[in-house]
């Protein structure tokens, strides 16, 4: 009986100290002082300007924007925003030289 209870008072004591070896609080502890920790920036789409269609329309009016439809050519051939250019997704990149750089570019794909 006693071992018994030696056996099952080690186990609870190696499962509370392989729980605390992997709680968070340890891992921060063990981070070297005055070290600060690497910020990751964040992807570029979410740090897009987001506009409401008011504002486009506004800008539009003035010749203040340049509108890209970022969609499949078969989707911009169906539907698009009145003076918008065709530049699908993936080839944006290969057409920045193509763009103004005094007025404001305003991607879309829905």
């Amino acid at each position: 009986m006693r071992f018994i209870t030696l056996v099952c008072l080690a186990l609870i004591v190696t499962v509370a100290g392989l729980a605390a070896c992997n709680s968070s609080e340890a891992l921060i502890s063990q981070a070297p002082k005055g070290s600060p920790t690497p910020q990751q920036p964040p992807p570029p789409g979410d740090t897009a300007r987001r506009i409401k269609a008011a504002e486009l329309h506004e800008l539009w009016e003035k010749g203040d924007v340049v509108i890209i439809d970022t969609r499949a050519e078969s989707s911009y051939k169906d539907e698009h925003i009145k003076g918008a250019l065709s530049m699908p997704a993936g080839t944006v990149l290969s057409h920045l030289e193509e763009l103004p750089k005094n007025k404001m570019i305003v991607a879309y794909c829905t």
